[in-house]
């Protein structure tokens, strides 16, 4: 008996390269045990422990932490290397991995104890408004008593009485924050108007904050964050009220997640305006599912971000507040100018993303370097305070954005701008999948109006990317004339209905 095998078209068809116009990225740099520790100094432990509390990479957290401490001192305390030039604290981590690659728990460990902190704030509020409601309600009493004596006084041809303390309660309190989520920049700005020190944006996913910075406003939202990163004063214009928001100094630290595939996404769409550049940027290898013998000593990250949030300001000729400079040492500022000669070197041989990245590093090792000061300080209860950045700092800095973060940034997107002809073919294997694409032309994928797929030699190198691949065969059909090429796709694929 003669057995009738159906016809399967996928049969004669190998299986489809699924990984076309994903970048290679080269592995995770890791940084060892005494590097770590000579980097993090007091706070390497616990970094290390939180992290395996977390069953998280140590790098998230790392970064979280600077990120942290660096909005919990905010204007309070600014670096100056040398005359001329003043740096902010403010840092901004982004953390680069799969969806349980622990980036969530991590952000966690730091996060929960600012919780905590806001939670006090939030009660230090509620009873300080109770006492501010009583005290204005006295007011208005006196303020009423006030304007009838000074009627009946006027209208005795006297003189009114001046206007009792009594009868003004002041302003009303302000509630302090430290951490803030998805607020409007004139939110933003209203809170640092009043509080003045500076906040944390923390987000659990920031390529959805990035990518739609573009979308209302024609893209002001991206000018107003790039100065958040500046600490640069900065007015706002509100439409229904007559006077500007105006803040001395806009700072904002920022800390979240991301995954690989966005982050590159939003990479080919972004324009290099220098705000991707400014994240210290960490994409390490997940670590093995395991669980934790240590707990997490909260307390001790409640008391450094309590003890750098309590750094006091300094005050102008005219009384307003401003920031403390701590200047670098001599020896601070020449190993500083050092680096900077090294990343004249490193941007020599970097394009895109990643010269721009490298260009912005010495201010980052000047932040960075400010920050771990401050933590010192701040895991040593009763500490000497911080007068100076010295040598020990900056070369610990270097370090760690030099050494350390440069090649992390390099693994999240400095290996992720891909040749033309392999971004075509990326763009044509979505139109495939997400149209149900079975058999087309050439001019099929011009009329689509793609960018960088305008021509058709753009199109058939795009195309050429994805007959190796295996996406595709090309069919020829001659009728006397010149042959007419459509191409076939791989019936393996998954495509759209």
């Amino acid at each position: 008996m003669t057995t009738i095998i159906p016809f399967d078209a996928a049969a004669d068809w190998p299986s489809p390269d699924m990984t076309i116009g994903q970048p290679i990225r080269p592995p995770a740099p890791v940084m060892s045990a005494s590097e770590f520790g000579q980097v993090f100094g007091p706070w390497g432990e616990w970094i290390k422990s939180a992290a395996e509390t977390k069953n998280a990479p140590a790098d998230y957290v790392a970064v979280s932490l600077l990120a942290t401490a660096s909005a919990a001192i905010g204007n309070s305390r600014w670096a100056v290397p040398w005359q001329g030039w003043r740096e902010p604290p403010v840092l901004w981590a982004m953390l680069v991995g799969d969806p349980s690659a622990g980036k969530s728990p991590a952000l966690d460990a730091v996060l929960d104890p600012v919780k905590e902190l806001e939670r006090d704030l939030s009660d230090e509020y509620r009873r300080a408004r109770q006492e501010w409601d009583a005290e204005n309600e006295l007011a208005a009493f006196s303020l009423a008593q006030w304007k009838a004596d000074a009627k009946t006084a006027l209208a005795d041809g006297g003189e009114p009485p001046e206007k009792p303390e009594s009868a003004d309660a002041g302003p009303p309190p302000v509630r302090e924050r430290i951490c803030i989520t998805d607020i409007t920049t004139e939110k933003v700005a209203d809170l640092l108007s009043r509080t003045w020190r500076g906040l944390l944006l923390a987000r659990d996913e920031l390529s959805g904050w990035l990518s739609s910075m573009d979308r209302y406003n024609g893209g002001g939202d991206r000018p107003f964050w790039l100065e958040a990163y500046g600490g640069r004063s900065y007015t706002i214009d509100r439409k229904n009220s007559p006077e500007p928001i105006v803040v001395d100094h806009l700072s904002v630290a920022i800390v979240g997640g991301t995954q690989p595939d966005k982050l590159s996404a939003l990479l080919v769409k972004c324009d290099d305006d220098g705000l991707l550049a400014r994240f210290m940027t960490v994409f390490p290898d997940s670590v093995p599912l395991c669980r934790p013998a240590s707990t997490l000593d909260e307390a001790r990250a409640i008391g450094a971000i309590k003890a750098l949030r309590g750094l006091s300001y300094a005050t102008d000729e005219q009384g307003n507040r401003r920031p403390f400079f701590v200047h670098f040492t001599d020896e601070a500022a020449t190993a500083l100018q050092a680096f900077r000669e090294q990343c004249r070197v490193w941007e020599a041989d970097a394009s895109g993303l990643f010269k721009s990245h490298i260009g912005k590093m010495p201010g980052l090792v000047v932040r960075v370097a400010n920050v771990l000061a401050h933590l010192d300080w701040a895991a040593v209860p009763d500490g000497e305070p911080v007068t100076s950045i010295n040598a020990d700092h900056v070369g610990r800095a270097c370090h760690f954005v030099g050494e350390y973060l440069r090649p992390h940034a390099y693994r999240a997107y400095g290996s992720a701008k891909t040749p033309p002809e392999v971004q075509g073919a990326k763009v044509i294997a979505d139109i495939i999948r997400s149209e149900g694409l079975r058999l087309f032309k050439v001019r099929d994928i011009q009329k689509r109006g793609r960018t960088g797929l305008a021509s058709a030699g753009d199109v058939k190198a795009a195309l050429a990317v994805l007959l190796d691949a295996d996406w595709l065969r090309e069919i020829k059909k001659t009728s006397g004339g010149r042959p007419m090429v459509s191409y076939a796709v791989n019936p393996k694929l998954e495509v759209s209905k």
